[in-house]
């Protein structure tokens, strides 16, 4: 009598895992299946993607798409220098995405420099430059302010007032994402700029057996740091409060399939003339920091970069048959150098009590006199 609900159940459980392998890969199922399957399921992905959703383009070009929204990755592909696209598993072996559970050995601070000086390139030194938005790789380490906690307490407080289920859990732009770099470069030294757009950001080095890393720039985001570097290789830092400080801007140009040329092109004659300034604001604006960046590097912001979304550009020559791959280095275990907020927190290594949710929830008490029921009496916050 229920085999038919209980059929439907099996299936819809089905889809769900594979929804879940599909859009999120192997990470999807860390803490649920057993080491010896993810592994089984990891070696068949690559970048955020899994060779089920590979397509059927057999050249890296096929899986970046010229979209009205900007370029879309659709498959296992990595940057190269001009945002050329390159099979990952072209240019470094044994890679992985897996990374929610990877706890580094050490950890230690950095703090970005002072002023809106960086030291420049040696002379013969490659300059490798990548640059990178959100990705879903994400660390089980995230960092905050006393600010941060002040807005989840008042999130915390409207929810617990509203009588709905109340969520203690950090916001997931307060972890540190992870972005991974594949140095292919073994001839000369790489001076190495790593610009991110996203709040908190780790790049992950890889090097191929050869390859040399002079120094290490971060430009961008919140926090940053590294991790699989020498320690012996400077790192310097510079935060986008710092570059906006600076009167430094990053712009870049948009891709020729994006909507906005669109308008530009055929709008309607209003919203052509807003465009058109637009166009112009944007083009100056690209223009200033190709020179700032020229004049700090070497080389143009726009021609040099690597990094078209997906989770790794490549610094450096694809390698023919002969040429070394990068070789992927796990965090698990790793140096990590990194700027922090006023809190630093890894998953699993809080005392109690001690975690986000727990402070949240210490302050919100406290406000409350002590007891949360008071929150619902209308006592002010």
């Amino acid at each position: 009598m229920i085999r038919g609900p209980i059929s439907l159940l099996i299936v819809g459980a089905v889809m769900l895992g594979v929804t879940l392998l599909v859009t999120l890969g192997p990470r999807a199922f860390e803490g649920i299946l057993p080491e010896p399957v993810l592994a089984l399921l990891d070696g068949g992905a690559t970048g955020s993607f899994s060779t089920m959703t590979a397509g059927t383009g057999e050249a890296p070009e096929d899986f970046l798409i010229d979209g009205t929204d900007g370029l879309t990755v659709t498959g296992p592909i990595a940057a190269l220098a001009s945002n050329r696209p390159v099979f990952i598993k072209d240019v470094i072996t044994g890679y992985t995405t897996r990374t929610g559970s990877d706890v580094p050995a050490e950890v230690t601070t950095i703090r970005p420099i002072s002023g809106c000086r960086l030291t420049p390139p040696l002379e013969g030194t490659r300059v490798g430059h990548v640059t990178s938005g959100a990705t879903d790789l994400m660390l089980p380490i995230l960092t905050y302010t006393d600010s941060d906690l002040a807005a989840a307490v008042q999130a915390f407080v409207n929810l617990y007032r509203a009588g709905g289920p109340v969520k203690l859990s950090p916001p997931a732009e307060l972890a540190y994402s992870v972005y991974d770099v594949a140095v292919t470069e073994t001839r000369v030294p790489v001076y190495l700029v790593l610009e991110s757009a996203v709040r908190n950001r780790i790049w992950n080095i890889h090097l191929a057996e050869g390859a040399r890393v002079e120094r290490v720039i971060l430009l961008g985001g919140m926090q940053s740091g590294v991790a699989n570097l020498d320690p012996v290789v400077p790192v310097e830092v510079l935060p986008a409060d710092a570059l906006a400080a600076c009167g430094i801007q990053p712009a870049y140009p948009l891709n020729p399939g994006h909507r906005f040329f669109e308008v530009l092109a055929s709008g309607p004659g209003t919203y052509k003339a807003e465009a058109e300034a637009k166009f112009e604001m944007m083009k100056q604006a690209i223009d200033a920091y190709d020179t700032w960046f020229r004049d700090s590097f070497g080389l143009s912001a726009g021609e040099s970069r690597a990094g078209f979304g997906g989770t790794l550009s490549v610094v450096g020559p694809q390698p023919g048959e002969a040429d070394p791959k990068a070789v992927y280095a796990p965090i698990q275990g790793s140096r990590v150098r990194m700027t922090q907020d006023t809190y630093l927190e890894i998953r699993g290594q809080v005392a109690e009590g001690e975690d986000f949710g727990a402070k949240v929830k210490a302050i919100a008490t406290t406000f409350a006199f002590g007891d949360l029921a008071n929150l619902r009496q209308g006592v002010q916050f």
